[in-house]
């Protein structure tokens, strides 16, 4: 997990504290920014994948923008008394009671969170994947269907520079120089032509990778039983 994921808006140092020891025992464990609600409104919106709401002080106001952010998951956590008037107020909130072992519920809600937002990225990258593929794949069926009439052209170019360069008759050095030219770039065009010929085995070996990475993400993003 890369640091800003998750933010505590808390005026219970115990309960930070609680979330804190749990976590750490995790191999990956969560980057954690704990903050009180003198100081939430001031909170960088951005990077925080979840937002735990914990016991306030009395009278103390619950975080608004721009410390939350819309892409953030916020969840609160306290006794049924104060949930129902988060409830009120935010009914797009997650809610947890302090139960016992609310802890580890939390940490599920987590790895939810986590295992989202990775499987959306993943979802993004292969649109922009798939996009670029399919914009390569016009490009290179046009230039294999070029390919035939360019090797023609500079099939006839080659065979004209060379009748010109062995025929027997007079040719100025100037204009035997610049044929030599014309030969020496007509090759080089010849080259790369010929790179083509290999253009289509890519397109299917990026087409099968694409296959590969489209079936990997919806194993991503099929629930765990």
């Amino acid at each position: 997990m890369s640091p800003g994921q998750i933010l505590i808006v808390s005026d219970d140092a115990e309960f930070v504290r609680t979330i804190s020891a749990r976590w750490r025992k995790e191999k990956d464990s969560p980057s954690i920014t704990a903050v009180s609600t003198n100081v939430s409104s001031q909170a960088n919106p951005s990077g925080y994948l979840l937002v735990v709401v914990g016991p306030l002080r009395g009278g103390a106001a619950l975080p608004q923008a721009p410390a939350l952010h819309l892409d953030s998951t916020v969840c609160a956590v306290g006794d049924l008394g104060s949930l129902e008037s988060v409830r009120a107020r935010h009914a797009d909130w997650l809610l947890l009671p302090e139960y016992p072992g609310w802890t580890e519920a939390l940490l599920s809600v987590v790895r939810e969170v986590l295992r989202r937002t990775t499987a959306e990225r993943r979802a993004r990258e292969a649109e922009l994947t798939n996009h670029a593929h399919q914009r390569f794949g016009v490009l290179g069926k046009s230039l294999l269907e070029a390919r035939p009439g360019m090797v023609n052209a500079l099939t006839s170019l080659l065979g004209n520079a060379d009748l010109i360069l062995l025929s027997e008759q007079p040719l100025p050095a100037e204009c035997r120089e610049q044929v030599r030219t014309i030969r020496t770039m007509a090759l080089r065009l010849n080259e790369m032509v010929q790179r083509l010929s290999s253009l289509e085995s890519e397109m299917e070996l990026n087409d099968r990778k694409s296959q590969v990475e489209t079936r990997e993400i919806r194993m991503v993003e099929a629930p765990e039983s």
